[in-house]
């Protein structure tokens, strides 16, 4: 029975993302709203966009690790088959997750490059490189660990 009820809260948590999603949407009538009086969109508008794009990003993040890890580490056997994912699937979500947040950040920098120092934009290119690459070999694994299952 307990075990039941932290299923629910756990399992529960992607409704905590609709007030995230409500957010996205009026953003997008914010930004069309810019786009249709301006006929164009600032970088102000752009970065205020971007910046609910992260944030929703990140929550999403958060709630895959919430019910992805529970899957993995605690029961694989619960009563959400919607939420079955592998150890090796869960990591590679995270790490294109993180990556797809390190771009958003990325493309801020880009708009933003008049007021920041080349050095902090390559920093930050490196950076987003080794999450590519390292979201590259996690997927390669994972692929090669389903490979390998798959041949017993």
């Amino acid at each position: 029975m307990i075990k039941s009820f932290i299923e629910k809260i756990i399992f529960s948590s992607k409704w905590l993302l609709i007030p995230f999603y409500l957010y996205l949407f009026w953003t997008l009538l914010y930004l069309m709203g810019h786009f249709v009086t301006d006929g164009h969109i600032s970088n102000e508008t752009l970065m205020a966009t971007l910046e609910a794009v992260d944030v929703v990003m990140i929550a999403n993040l958060v709630k895959m690790i919430i019910t992805g890890s529970y899957n993995s580490f605690v029961d694989k056997n619960h009563t959400e088959s919607s939420e079955k994912v592998s150890s090796g699937l869960l990591k590679v979500k995270m790490s294109t997750s993180v990556m797809g947040v390190s771009s958003i950040h990325l493309l801020q920098s880009f708009i933003s490059a008049e007021t920041l120092d080349w050095d902090t934009i390559w920093k930050q290119v490196l950076i987003h490189g080794v999450f590519i690459i390292g979201s590259a070999f996690l997927a390669w694994i994972d692929y090669l660990h389903c490979k390998t299952e798959g041949s017993h």
